[in-house]
């Protein structure tokens, strides 16, 4: 249980990305079960993008500064044209489809829900030059996510005020050595101040063999790059590999593995493949810089097997210090409906609650069936921005009750009920789904929310 009285000094902001009218189970995913299995079924973009704003405005009301960014626009026509696609856009899209249904997926695919995505993020107090440094994700793994970078550099953008310290990085070069996945294959730990911090980087695929079924998603290369590019200390950046077993089993991210707040590290024994040297010099250095053990729990393939762990996505719950009324702060686990629902994950949940020696306090379950069925849980919707306490209070697209409101207003009356492919061939309903993101971001510009 926690007890700690103290606030700390850095603060993590929350940013989800809001679902796109385009969601859809393309089923475009590298080794994501959920995202093969749901294939060509018939989607709900309404309620996809409600269970979402749901879940980050409940992360709101626990007092965690929680922004959002907004839905880019769909389909990418320019997409199209290079693939050689000419004619009127219904002629396109069915020419597409014709093709290759994953070609008609990629041009209106919401994969950007997922912000873990996005990039990866280093605060300044890590920094060696004392800006905060943002790396966009290449994703050049998925086709379908590939040119999603160049949009997430124009959110991130949006967000910030013009005088703020970031540095914000082009992607990395878009080659297969290189590929990088951002957040979700990264790792931050923490004394509770949040001033020291400990990196850790998760690939796939070094000088080691990979996984046999799916093609790793992360590189070391692409690690280090990044690594590099932030300035972060050697001796408090740490790089495991994931365990070709997990890959094989659906753990198509770290995040699906394992999972880190402050100075909890929670991980399945079969996360990281001879990763035992490099977490006893992690848990030695943090002692040693902050006085205090780091607490790492194992979870063993017999409390949660690999299969279990894909199913509940128990690891992609989100961890929340969260204030509460008599000063203390609370840890709180905030995880997938199908943790209650997996018998396994629900006993585990259990058992870390019960635990003295576990600084989380409470847990709560949420929703997010649509995001779920396309292989995404509740960290897999947000990125983790740990900054200085007060310093996001001139951000924008702050999520409030009268944001959620705005956007809960546009989403029921523009968003479809149910979406399929062959939908996305009639004219009537791509010029509707085409001007909802602008319709979006005008309505959030009118109520100030968003910078002219």
């Amino acid at each position: 249980m926690s007890t700690r009285t103290v606030p700390p000094e850095i603060v993590e902001a929350n940013v989800d990305a809001i679902v796109g009218p385009t969601h859809h189970f393309g089923g475009l995913g590298i080794g994501n079960l959920a995202s093969q299995e749901h294939r060509g079924s018939r989607s709900s973009p309404k309620r996809a993008a409600l269970e979402g704003l749901r879940k980050a405005a409940w992360v709101a009301s626990c007092g965690v500064p929680q922004f959002v960014f907004l839905p880019p626009h769909r389909p990418r026509w320019q997409f199209l044209a290079r693939l050689g696609f000419q004619g009127k856009p219904a002629e396109q899209l069915a020419a597409a489809l014709e093709n290759s249904p994953e070609i008609l997926s990629t041009v209106f695919s919401s994969s950007f829900m997922w912000a873990a995505n996005c990039g990866t993020f280093s605060p300044a107090t890590d920094c060696s030059d004392g800006k905060h440094h943002f790396t966009p994700a290449n994703l050049i793994s998925s086709w379908h996510r590939a040119c999603e970078a160049e949009e997430r550099s124009h959110s991130m953008r949006q967000l910030l005020p013009a005088d703020s310290r970031f540095t914000i990085h082009d992607p990395l070069p878009a080659i297969m050595p290189l590929r990088d996945e951002g957040a979700a294959n990264h790792m931050r730990l923490s004394d509770c101040s949040g001033r020291i911090g400990f990196n850790i980087f998760v690939f796939g695929v070094g000088a080691t063999t990979g996984s046999t079924r799916f093609m790793p998603r992360q590189t070391h290369d692409a690690s280090t790059a990044i690594s590099r590019l932030h300035g972060l200390d050697p001796g408090n950046t740490f790089f495991l590999q994931q365990h070709p077993q997990a890959i094989d089993a659906g753990v198509f991210h770290n995040d699906v593995i394992a999972t880190s707040h402050e100075g909890l590290l929670i991980h399945h024994e079969t996360a990281f493949l001879e990763g035992e040297a490099e977490l006893v010099r992690l848990e030695r250095r943090f002692e040693e810089l902050t006085g205090v053990p780091l607490r790492r729990v194992v979870v063993s393939g017999e409390a949660l097997s690999l299969a279990d762990a894909v199913d509940s996505y128990f690891f992609n719950s989100q961890i929340l210090t969260v204030p509460s009324a008599d000063g203390h702060q609370r840890l709180v686990l905030l995880c997938p409906q199908q943790c209650a629902d997996n018998q396994s994950a629900s006993k585990l949940v259990s058992q870390l609650i019960a635990d003295p020696t576990c600084p989380i306090d409470d847990v709560k379950f949420i929703s997010l069936q649509q995001s779920m069925a396309n292989g995404g849980g509740p960290a897999c919707l947000r990125i983790r921005l740990p900054v200085e306490r007060g310093e996001c209070d001139r951000w924008a697209l702050r999520l409030d009750a009268a944001l959620e409101e705005l956007l809960a207003g546009v989403i029921e009356r523009l968003y479809p009920d149910s979406l399929e492919m062959r939908d996305l061939l009639d004219i009537d309903c791509l010029q509707h789904l085409e001007r909802i993101p602008g319709e979006m971001a005008a309505a959030a510009l009118r109520a100030n929310f968003v910078r002219p």
